[in-house]
């Protein structure tokens, strides 16, 4: 995880508040139609920005006095994956160094989609207690993020801390004593949210909240553009097979607001933007966001695949190989307008009743 990285004035797609029903696919009624480059409007002069390298500022660390069995880890097709509870942990993707840089590319592009804004939650000026990555926004909160690879770097801001455990555990942090619960880019690997979200309302404070930003993993399109054939979309079926194989599920983004709702939380509120695939966007900012979008994709496909379809789905690697060629080049057809739905879902922990 990286820390947070502000980004000047974008602007996003958003779609109006949902009233929280479920759907297991993307919905075609968000509210912005993303313009594509070759579109125009009257009187409209739009001058093209080159598509430039990413960067990432993010700084993290872990405890010196984790054991060695926390930094041992897994090799398999030439990827490295975490063996701490590997056998009774579901992630299926690696920990190695192109994964962690898929990570802060991510995490990029998630804050240019947010408008800079790390959270959605009403947080006030001073939490006190925080799960996950706010560190340097709210210096005055005691700030740990949880992983299950021992693989951060070792500068971070001096209130935050990490910890290596498997969040799928019963939760050791003691009742009413978390502000606030972060979870981004995670929610399709857990097997069990309706657990997960029983232990976090327990551990968050009354009026405290949990918020996902997570993406719907399932390409959408407003203008028609995404006609067969299309490689990407057909990869994206086979990936979702396996997830759901594996116990995962890659749908999971659209069912969080309910979800949260049977946990007991309150004022959910869910938020839909639109996360454009490549740089076919007109708007410079959806334009870059879609660069990095692709780009960790592309530099992904092997991570992606490799656990997922030869556990998964059976397959060998030698023919994920070889069927990943045609997927990589169908990354940079900017004919097909296509985006990921990306929810933002935030709930509360009822206020305490008065005495």
């Amino acid at each position: 995880m990286s820390a947070p990285t502000e980004v000047a004035e974008p602007t996003s797609p958003r779609s109006p508040r949902s009233p929280g029903q479920e759907s297991p696919l993307p919905q075609a009624n968000l509210s912005t139609t993303i313009l594509a480059e070759n579109d125009s409007e009257p009187g409209e002069d739009f001058e093209d920005e080159d598509d430039s390298a990413y960067g990432s500022d993010g700084l993290s660390s872990y405890s010196a006095s984790i054991t060695s069995s926390i930094r041992n880890h897994v090799h398999e097709n030439g990827l490295r994956y975490h063996a701490f509870k590997q056998d009774s942990t579901y992630y299926p993707f690696p920990n190695d160094e192109n994964e962690q840089n898929r990570d802060d590319i991510k995490h990029a592009m998630t804050m240019m989609l947010c408008e800079g804004k790390l959270h959605y939650a009403p947080l006030g000026d001073n939490p006190q207690s925080i799960l996950d990555l706010v560190a340097d926004k709210y210096p005055g909160a005691a700030v740990e993020g949880v992983d299950l690879s021992a693989i951060q770097p070792n500068f971070v801001p001096p209130n935050l801390k990490f910890i290596i455990d498997d969040i799928e555990e019963e939760w050791l942090y003691p009742e009413n004593s978390i502000d606030y619960v972060h979870m981004r880019h995670t929610a399709q690997t857990i097997k069990n949210k309706p657990q997960l979200l029983d232990c976090a309302i327990q551990a968050i404070k009354p009026g405290g909240y949990f918020e996902f930003q997570e993406i719907l993993y399932y390409p959408s399109c407003d203008d028609g553009t995404m006609t067969d054939p299309y490689p990407v979309k057909d990869w994206i079926d086979e990936l979702n097979k396996g997830i759901a194989n594996l116990g995962g599920d890659n749908f999971g983004a659209s069912k969080l607001a309910s979800q949260m709702r049977d946990a007991g939380f309150v004022n959910v509120e869910e938020i839909v933007l639109k996360l454009p695939l490549g740089t076919w966007p007109k708007d410079k900012v959806l334009k870059r966001t879609g660069l990095y979008w692709r780009v960790n994709i592309s530099d992904g496909l092997r991570n992606i695949c490799s656990r997922v379809f030869t556990r998964g789905l059976g397959w060998k690697m030698e023919a994920i190989d070889v069927y990943l060629i045609e997927v990589r080049k169908s990354l940079h057809d900017a004919s097909k307008h296509v985006y990921f739905p990306l929810y933002i879902v935030v709930g509360q922990k009822p206020e305490a009743a008065p005495e």
